[in-house]
């Protein structure tokens, strides 16, 4: 198959950008369905395109942020929602949600039968808005910034400016993701917002005030939601916690060796129960063994290593039972509820002072 000059020309450009493209004349548009048919090309959405081997190396999220950008360049006027805004503003939710390929913008009435069916709108007549702006800083970095109270429209244009767009603002996003996932899904969402500083509780009630829907999801989620969440697995392990019915842990507690006190592990739950125990729940990511990011690229014996002489620190320090739990038996609830049990973790019901986040306010950790 010949190099087709111009064609290869846009994807260079797209993926230097950060986005697919699409087709600006007929004959990058004929290049492009014969490299599709062969294989070479990828659509995974409506007049939007990737070459195979650069869209297989992006994880589910970067694809659906790589679609948005290159449909905001055909649609600057669309208000991108619900988990496509989120994915847009990277916060912590299960890649799942994207399974369907779904996009969802804001709109005032709802979808109809001629629409493409993997738009889908999200009713709402005018939303709060903000703007995602990609600008190119010297060297080549892409820096990322968020404008409040804007659309893409209106945006000055400048030459570092490489892709505008337009979401519903933090507040609003999480509503409507709160509203359509269910809690276990949606407390990641509402902690990496809360981390990142990107709204507050009153702006989500006065998004909720507006609405003539029950936002009981809402409160819920804002009252277990917590910025000492470090990342979605923890969130996601956290909820299945509450859901379960067991006392809400205290988050990220520093230990310290009793003989070398310079030395301090922070754990990820624990619970100080009404007998004397101190049991810890550490949530244990398979990435934690395995990206060199996070192991300092040490062998996964060295890792196990350090996490015996934590242990042995952590026992010292107090702990009396230490539970490790990893993504998989989070995913599937029963293992972590088991070990929960087997370690004698209170039910929320049992202890008042239990009933509420030990984290509320997020004041430091105990």
């Amino acid at each position: 198959m010949r190099t087709h000059t111009e064609l290869e020309q846009l994807c260079n450009e797209a993926e230097r950008n950060l986005r697919c493209f699409y087709p600006t004349t007929n004959a990058i548009r004929r290049a492009t369905h014969v490299r599709l048919q062969n294989g070479y090309i990828v659509r995974p959405f409506r007049n939007v395109y990737a070459r195979t081997a650069y869209w297989s190396t992006l994880n589910p999220a970067e694809q659906m942020r790589h679609i948005i950008r290159a449909l905001s360049q055909q649609f600057p006027n669309r208000i991108f929602a619900g988990i496509s805004a989120a994915a847009m503003m990277h916060l912590d939710y299960n890649w799942k949600l994207h399974a369907d390929g779904t996009i969802f913008i804001a709109g005032k009435t709802g979808n109809s039968k001629q629409t493409y069916r993997k738009l889908r709108r999200i009713i709402v007549a005018d939303p709060p808005t903000s703007v995602l702006l990609s600008s190119r800083e010297r060297g080549g970095k892409i820096r990322m910034t968020m404008a409040e109270n804007t659309s893409a429209t209106q945006v000055t244009a400048t030459s570092d400016i490489i892709n505008a767009v337009t979401i519903t603002s933090p507040a609003r996003t999480l509503v409507d993701c709160g509203l359509r996932y269910s809690f276990a899904q949606s407390l990641s969402l509402f902690d990496s917002a809360m981390r990142q500083g990107l709204t507050t509780t009153e702006l989500i009630i006065d998004i909720c005030d507006d609405m003539q829907i029950d936002c009981g999801r809402i409160f819920r989620l804002l009252y277990y939601m917590s910025p000492l969440s470090e990342n979605g697995g923890e969130s996601l392990c956290r909820a299945v916690i509450i859901e379960a019915g067991f006392a809400v842990p205290q988050l990220q507690r520093v230990f310290a060796d009793p003989d070398a006190p310079w030395k301090q592990y922070r754990v990820d739950f624990c619970w100080h129960t009404p007998d004397g125990r101190l049991i810890i729940l550490e949530y244990d990511g398979t990435q934690k063994y395995v990206n060199p990011e996070m192991t300092n690229r040490r062998s996964i014996q060295d890792v196990v290593h350090q996490e015996k002489e934590r242990e042995d620190v952590l026992r010292k320090a107090g702990a009396t039972t230490i539970i490790r739990a990893t993504f998989d038996e989070v995913l599937l609830q029963t293992p972590l509820i088991q070990k929960l049990i087997e370690a004698g973790v209170p039910l929320a019901g049992a202890v008042p002072s239990f009933a509420a986040p030990t984290n509320a306010g997020w004041q430091k950790a105990c």
